[in-house]
């Protein structure tokens, strides 16, 4: 099978899988994901951080938001360029700062938000379908967070934030993806490969 075809088959059963968890359980298993990310040391040593807002029936990222910044991390969410196909970042202050965007996702109001500097960025939480514990991160698909990754001028530490049920075996990945060192999920967070970063 290609690997397109690849992709688009365990991206079709690691969705299906994600909505069989009813209202509840996702909530119990996102507040406990995000108390382990919360709690995760490196993460908290760093002074800003990029995440992503929660869509449909994704972890929900909001409690950790606020944790962030309250803590004094100064926060930031991605911003989607439909014409350039690219995710720009801009300081997240809070909910009042957005506006319901590309594909439903509530993102920055680039009319009332700061862009970000992209040289200062020390971490990024990064959404997906699907991780496997080699690192392997696979997208909803648009390759936005890739090349995002691959125009940043140092590589950040980057956690990959989903469900246990988005954890499989092997990820069908190719040159171009970023794998991810850490894996945070309802269990904890789980070391991949010895991480490589830079922080500013």
């Amino acid at each position: 099978m290609e690997m397109k075809a690849r992709k688009q088959a365990l991206r079709k059963q690691v969705l299906a899988q994600r909505q069989t968890l009813s209202e509840q359980e996702r909530c119990e298993r996102s507040a406990k994901a995000v108390q382990f990310l919360m709690q995760f040391e490196d993460l908290a040593a760093c002074k800003t951080v990029m995440v992503f807002y929660p869509f449909r029936d994704e972890i929900d990222t909001r409690p950790f938001l606020a944790h962030a910044q309250k803590r004094g991390q100064e926060v930031w969410l991605p911003y989607t360029d439909m014409e350039n196909k690219r995710i720009i970042p801009y300081v997240y202050t809070g909910e009042d700062c957005l506006k319901l965007g590309t594909y439903g996702i509530y993102e920055p109001d680039i009319a009332r938000c700061e862009p970000a500097d992209v040289a200062k960025l020390d971490a990024v939480v990064l959404p997906g379908v699907a991780f496997d514990r080699s690192g392997g991160r696979m997208g909803y698909g648009a390759g936005y967070y890739d090349r995002f990754l691959a125009g940043l001028p140092g590589v950040p530490l980057l956690i990959g934030l989903s469900f246990d049920v988005q954890v499989v075996d092997e990820v069908p990945t190719e040159p171009h993806d970023f794998r991810v060192p850490y894996i945070a999920t309802e269990s904890g967070i789980s070391a991949t490969f010895p991480p490589q970063f830079e922080r500013s």
